[in-house]
């Protein structure tokens, strides 16, 4: 499968339109540009899985930083009601009021 048609499929299952708002030249250079992109980052994934990690334990933390210390699960609340609905651009005194979405 070609590189160009490979991002426009990725695109369609991501629902990207590439060409939005552009004319045809300049859809057809972004998607040639995407697709060079493309084929660099899967060259790398080819060069990456080339390197032997036999003896290599996994890494699961990429920092030499020590992870944060774990806190307490509690339940609190900080907002009242009326403080979280103050902000709110309509409300209804008990809850947000959005539009009717159908």
């Amino acid at each position: 499968m070609e590189s160009q048609e490979k991002v426009l499929r990725v695109a369609k299952l991501a629902r990207l339109d590439l060409g939005s708002g552009l004319s045809p030249e300049d859809a057809a250079a972004k998607l040639a540009t995407f697709a060079k992109q493309f084929d660099d980052i899967v060259a790398l994934m080819d060069t990456l899985a080339e390197v032997d990690t036999t003896g290599v334990e996994p890494l699961y933390w990429p920092l030499a930083v020590a992870a944060a210390p774990p806190r307490d699960d509690a339940a609190a609340r900080h907002n009242t009601r009326e403080e979280l609905l103050r902000n709110a651009p309509e409300q209804d005194g008990r809850f947000f009021i959005v539009p009717k979405i159908v």
